[in-house]
């Protein structure tokens, strides 16, 4: 299949309808939505973004858990020719606030717990921002989602979007501490979706348990955009909690389980005694590093193989994945997909020979097309089409990957991306900070967890308490410091730059 072969997303799930449209498609605990319903409810959504003069190429925020009203938001937005930008809803005021800003957003859907959030940006956002609350009577600036839909026509004409224009813009931590707009056409989406779903043989019998976030990369495709592809049920779950997914895993005759390396160490902390899992046929990791005793003792315990894979947001987000057979290889993160090349490179891009580590450089439809609003930034890791990835890895002499570093100071937290240069500007304008240095320290659940080193102003004191709290009301709770140290002063070198690498050999906690 070469690039302009693939679809856009809305004929992704077009094709799925005509197929299967009598299928089920979505489910949340005791209500289910088959493909017919799905895209009369997508239509509808879409009919109620041209009410509200949304134009094509206009992003439309989604600040929603894993539930149908995301999924239906989504390729509502699709079928109404619009950009749909996905948005963590852990994240607070400001956060929020930035991205809506930076994406210039025209219309937001959200939950009800991000009331008070979603009320502070509308007074400070755009006055044209239109806000849709899920779950919630209509009132003052905001548009209750069941009167939205009910006065929508099931009928809309669909804008037939070119797959190489943007279909999502999904933010990222940046280094410089602001996240950055990632710019993923319906190409790079569609073409990752149906690779994934050749890779993992999907099919419209299988039912994936969607408890992966659909607002991160891994959760929308290999999860969300998969099952829409193949044309399987999609069993969605709005958080993780172990005992809830063991229960839906066995209730819901789970076929295909993906997660992050932190939720394989969560199950196998709750369930002591080993259990059979008899329905699961695949489970896949990705987001973070697999370690091998966390793969080792859930086979032991569940008898089950976990198939690792890897891949980043600027990637859409799948780059390779252990094939689903006795070719896996532990500990490695297995071979391209189809369509999509990698290489291994040097300092001086010279491509580099198996057993020799280098940066990871890909090349594929799944591309991303740049980094919004951010032209220096994407030239720094888009060249001649090619994306530099920054990990570091090798390949072995059968062509598979392994991960061994990342360039930078990224701190992947339980699949999650946590750049320490956000985290530090928002504690340095603490009132009583004078100096602040984040890094990432190893954890056994997590992955890596946050850790802060903070020197205050002179006579001035504060607790790790009030720091923690102080995080907490500017910052997603994943991004906050589990471990703070108090330094009477942060090593720095001769020209004032704090030397991190002197605070490393400190990972006491």
């Amino acid at each position: 299949m070469m690039f302009y072969d693939y679809p856009n997303l809305v004929r992704l799930l077009e094709r799925t309808v005509a197929r299967n449209g009598n299928s089920a498609a979505l489910r949340i605990e005791e209500r289910t939505i088959s493909y017919f319903e799905f895209w009369n409810l997508a239509e509808k959504f879409a009919a109620g973004l041209l009410s509200k003069n949304i134009q094509p190429g206009d992003r439309v925020a989604v600040l929603l858990p894993n539930i149908p009203e995301f999924v239906i938001s989504y390729y509502g937005a699709q079928m109404a020719g619009a950009i749909v930008v996905p948005i963590n809803n852990q994240f607070k005021y400001q956060e929020i606030q930035f991205i809506l800003e930076d994406s210039e957003s025209k219309f937001v859907v959200f939950s009800e717990n991000l009331q008070n959030e979603i009320s502070g940006v509308l007074n400070q956002h755009d006055p044209r921002l239109t806000a849709i609350i899920f779950k919630k009577s209509s009132s003052g600036d905001f548009i209750n989602w069941d009167d939205f839909l009910s006065q929508q026509t099931s009928f809309v004409p669909i804008h037939r979007v070119d797959p190489g224009k943007p279909a999502v813009i999904l933010y990222t931590s940046g280094t410089t501490g602001r996240p950055r707009g990632v710019v993923l056409s319906h190409q790079n989406l569609s073409s990752n979706a149906l690779a994934c779903e050749e890779s993992g043989a999907v099919t419209p019998h299988d039912i994936c348990l969607g408890v992966l976030p659909f607002y991160h990369s891994f959760g929308q495709t290999a999860v969300m955009n998969n099952c829409i592809a193949s044309g399987a049920l999609n069993v969605m779950m709005p958080k993780f909690d172990p005992k809830e997914v063991l229960q839906t895993l066995r209730e819901n005759e789970i076929t295909i389980f993906a997660a992050v390396p932190t939720m394989f160490k969560m199950l196998l902390d709750y369930q002591k005694e080993p259990v059979q899992l008899s329905s699961v046929r695949i489970c896949l990791s990705g987001g973070a590093k697999l370690d091998v005793n966390v793969y080792r003792e859930f086979k032991e315990k569940f008898g089950l193989h976990i198939y690792e894979g890897y891949g980043l947001t600027e990637a859409a987000p799948v780059v390779c994945f252990n094939p689903m057979d006795y070719r896996s290889k532990v500990g490695s993160v297995g071979l391209p997909l189809s369509g999509i090349k990698v290489k291994i490179v040097d300092e001086e891009d010279h491509e580099l020979t198996p057993g020799h580590a280098g940066e990871i450089v890909i090349e594929g439809p799944n591309v991303m097309q740049g980094y919004l609003n951010r032209p220096e930034a994407t030239k720094e890791v888009l060249r001649d089409g090619k994306l530099y990835t920054g990990d570091i890895g090798t390949f072995d002499d059968d062509g598979y990957i392994f991960i061994l570093d990342r360039k930078g100071d990224l701190i992947i937290k339980g699949g999650f991306n946590v750049y320490p240069k956000e985290v530090e500007q928002v504690i340095t304008y603490h009132p009583k900070v004078k100096d602040v240095a984040v890094i990432g320290v190893p954890d056994p659940v997590q992955g890596e967890e946050v850790k802060a080193y903070i020197s205050l102003k002179p006579g001035k004191r504060v607790s790790k308490k009030e720091i923690f709290e102080y995080c907490k009301e500017h910052l997603a709770n994943y991004k906050c410091p589990k471990y703070i140290t108090f330094l009477h002063t942060l090593p720095k070198s001769s020209a004032g730059k704090i030397l991190k690498r002197k605070l490393y050999i400190q990972k006491s906690k």
